[in-house]
């Protein structure tokens, strides 16, 4: 099978041998990271020699790694540069590759994001370390609103990207995923949203605003991933933080958005969404409004996964990624990855208790 070859290979192969490095301490801010937390480590440095510290401890350990390493645009963002020569691309990609290889059990899977300025090599790279055999799958992901350009005179919207996916051996077997209805009854409800929205911040709180005609809401047969409706209305309105919110900042806000609004309110709930439907009264004169709520995660089996339905290879994730800035009390813009498609990801090839590696791969951190 053919190879890529580009300029300096050998000094990129030379790179993944040598010395191992060792991790100088460990320590946490949050507490003991001995017992059941040893496995826990936030590593931030050089990716590559964090790689060769983890190898002698974790090779052949780890069930799922999801990279995302740079796209190489030839852009400049507000913390780091994305401008590497091609064959300079290549060669910093493939000692990591070959080093993560070594890390994953046979079992295992790497998930590697994306997009279509590097992708089609980044496949063939892959293809050389992982075995084309072992190449799964692409699955696309929609990570831009239809309407949200990222600049006004670009020729082309980029959309889409993706995630390869590959597996260490043949043995390996994805969990795919089924939708549960039992015990989910009630939580019969799903919601898109097709249009940008307008942010506002209410209560402290980031709200993006819907106008009709820019989110549907379903109703469908219960699930574990649906939603359920409830009023807000009565006591609901004193007594948990959705009614409380819809009381203090909703229900007067009928000139302001108009008939139909739906609200996503961030930081709020108990189901793991990080995030909660609101809408508001359907006239001026209406105080009632509905919310929705997702399955609280102390309901949720952990094992909802079976092996009778494929794994899609598109996913919608544009609301996400289009309100995912301040995740984690992290201001980062152009480039971070929400929590609910990494946790897509993670459930789809891992499970609760597996070992798992996540790297956020930067060439050039700008100085402050």
């Amino acid at each position: 099978m053919p190879f890529l070859d580009w300029v300096n290979k050998n000094q990129a192969k030379e790179a993944t041998r040598g010395v191992p490095y060792h991790l100088l301490k460990q320590e946490s801010v949050h507490g003991n990271v001995s017992g059941a937390n040893a496995d826990n480590l936030l590593i931030q440095g050089d990716n590559l020699l964090a790689l060769k510290a983890l190898i002698p401890f974790y090779a052949g350990r780890v069930k799922c790694i999801f990279i995302d390493p740079p796209y190489n645009t030839q852009s400049a963002f507000e913390h780091y540069d994305d401008k590497l020569e091609h064959s300079q691309w290549l060669s910093m990609m493939y000692p990591r590759l070959v080093l993560l290889r070594e890390l994953l059990s046979k079992d295992g899977f790497i998930i590697l994001h994306i997009d279509d300025a590097e992708s089609h090599y980044a496949k063939v790279l892959m293809d050389e370390i992982f075995g084309r055999s072992n190449y799964q799958t692409s699955i696309y992901v929609q990570v831009r609103y239809t309407s949200k350009t990222l600049k006004s005179d670009m020729a082309y919207h980029k959309q889409i990207e993706q995630a390869l996916v590959y597996r260490h051996s043949w043995g390996a077997k994805p969990y795919k995923p089924t939708i549960q209805t039992e015990g989910f009854e009630k939580f019969n409800f799903d919601i898109t949203v097709s249009g940008q929205g307008r942010e506002i911040v209410l209560g402290g709180k980031s709200v993006t605003v819907y106008r009709p005609g820019e989110y549907e809401i379903k109703k469908v047969e219960g699930h574990v991933n649906g939603l359920k409706e409830i009023w807000a209305t009565g006591s609901i309105l004193d007594g948990n933080s959705s009614g409380r919110f819809f009381r203090d900042y909703l229900a007067g806000r009928f000139e302001e958005d108009g008939a139909g609004a739906l609200y996503k309110v961030a930081d709020i709930g108990d189901d793991g969404l990080g995030y909660r439907y609101l809408t508001g009264p359907k006239k001026a004169s209406a105080t009632k409004g509905k919310y929705f709520q997702g399955v609280p995660m102390e309901k949720r089996s952990l094992d909802v996964q079976d092996a009778e339905l494929p794994i899609e290879n598109f996913y919608d994730f544009s609301p996400q990624f289009g309100n995912c800035r301040n995740e984690g009390g992290v201001d980062f813009r152009s480039g971070k990855k929400p929590e609910a498609y990494i946790k897509k990801m993670l459930d789809l090839f891992s499970k609760p208790g597996d070992l798992v590696v996540g790297s956020r791969m930067i060439t050039h951190v700008l100085d402050e």
